[in-house]
This record gives C-alpha cells, structure tokens and sequence, in this order.
C-alpha cells in the first residue's frame, strides 16, 4: 500500500472521528433538550392533589376523586383517559337511545348547546356538577365558577340524584369530540369509573324548521343487572332533564333574541 493510500485513509478516519464527535454532540443537546423540557411538562399537569375539595359542595363528587387517586394510584388528571378512545366496535355493550324535539332551528339549537357552560348544562333537578377540569388549559373549576363554553377536553365531575335525591352517586365524563359540521357532542365516561363508554348527542333539522336531538349511550359495566335494568331506567330520567334544561335555555335565547330584534326595528 503506497504512502498516498495511508494519507488518504488517516484523512477519512479524521473526518469519520469528526463526524461522530459531532454527531455525539447533536445527541447530547436532544437528549438535555429532554430532560429539561420534562419539567415543564410535568408541571403543566394538574395534580389531583390541587383539587380545593372545600370548592366541591357534593360529598359523593369529593369521595369520587379521592377514591380515583388512591384505588387507582392516579396522581395527576393525565394519568386519567376516556374510555373506548378510537373504538368502533362495541361488542357486548349495551345501546340506548332517546329522541327529543326541540321547537327551534338547528343553528340556534347547535349554538345554545355548544356555547352553554357544562356547569350550566348539567344544572338540573337531577344532576350538578361539582368540577370541571380542563386538559387544554390544564384548569379546574368549580360549581360556582363560570366556563366559556363547552369544549373539547372538559371532563365534568357530576354529582346525581336518584330515587328523588334519596340516592347520590357521582361519575366523570369527558367531551371528547365535537363535529360542528355534523351536529354531533360525543361524551365519553372515564377510566376508574363503574361505566366504561360514551354518550352520542346529535341533532338534525326536521324539515319543518325544528330540530330533533337523538341522544344515543353505549355503555358497559361489568353487571348485566346493572346495564340492561338500573341504567336505562336512571339514564332517561337524567338525560329528559339534561335536555328539558336546555330546551328552557334555547327557548330563553330564541325569545331574547326576537325581543331584540323588534326593538331594532321599531
């Protein structure tokens, strides 16, 4: 091997050796990019710990949560998901669905639903909502505190009365897709609950000017006494007051708004 062929090879292994200390070091800052990035991350996820459990008036909501961190060994809101995410079947669920009729048309219906608070929506004779936490602002709220509206990402504590308040229990729901184009909310239970499934409320024009709201529940809880006898019969009774809360609430607005329009015009 000529002297010419040795320089070229020391060549090559100093740019080789060059290249890997380089490359070492392209690592090294993604790997320290990591590490402090982490932090911050963890930060930004609120802790169950954080949960003012004297903002929390319903007992049954506060025993709920703490029983998630403690029987679940959950220390943090991200650490608790919707349940069947990205599922679409949905063998040996039970289904339910009801129908309602809302005299109003479907974009002042849609926009009354969406716009509505979830500490508002779920005020009713049989259900309240004792938290409300958000995973995009990574905030809580309270019963006495306001939402802008119903978003992606809002997971509702709920407090719900039964057998005419004799019986309290609480539960979590997550809004975990919103389709303006389709007029559909779906609302998925969380994991470490009785339930695992979602709730569908969709809502399409009559033909007539009036809007029908299906709302359709797919659910599963280990006891089929549970899911085909108990749930239907509690599940109406909560969702006829859900929807007759915001049909109140759509007639109210519909009525403002008219009134303002004839002042306008007068």
């Amino acid at each position: 091997m000529s002297f010419w062929s040795f320089h070229q090879i020391g060549i090559v292994s100093l740019k080789l050796i060059s290249f890997a200390m380089k490359l070492s070091q392209f690592r090294v800052h993604i790997i320290l990019s990591i590490f402090i990035m982490i932090p911050f991350a963890l930060l930004s996820q609120k802790g169950i710990n954080e949960v003012d459990m004297e903002s929390i008036p319903y007992k049954k909501v506060r025993s709920y949560i703490l029983k998630q961190q403690t029987d679940s060994h959950v220390n943090t809101f991200a650490d608790i998901q919707p349940t069947c995410q990205n599922q679409s079947e949905f063998e040996g669920f039970s289904t339910f669905s009801r129908t309602f009729v809302i005299k109003a048309n479907l974009a002042d219906v849609w926009t009354t639903y969406i716009s509505s608070s979830p500490i508002t929506l779920w005020k009713t004779r049989k259900s309240a909502v004792g938290m409300v936490y958000n995973r995009v602002t990574d905030e809580l709220s309270y019963s006495n505190d306001t939402c802008s509206g119903s978003e992606l990402g809002q997971v509702m504590y709920l407090n719900l009365k039964l057998v005419k308040g004799l019986y309290k229990l609480a539960t979590a729901l997550e809004i975990t897709d919103i389709q303006d184009e389709n007029g559909v909310i779906e609302i998925s239970y969380l994991e470490f609950g009785k339930n695992e499934g979602k709730q569908l409320i969709s809502m399409n024009d009559n033909g007539y000017g009036y809007t029908v709201i299906t709302h359709t529940s797919i659910i599963k809880s280990g006891s089929a006494l549970r899911d085909k006898l108990l749930y239907p019969y509690f599940h109406n009774r909560l969702i006829n007051s859900f929807h007759k809360n915001m049909k109140q609430r759509v007639y109210a607005l519909s009525q403002a708004k008219s009134s303002v329009a004839s002042a306008y015009e007068n």
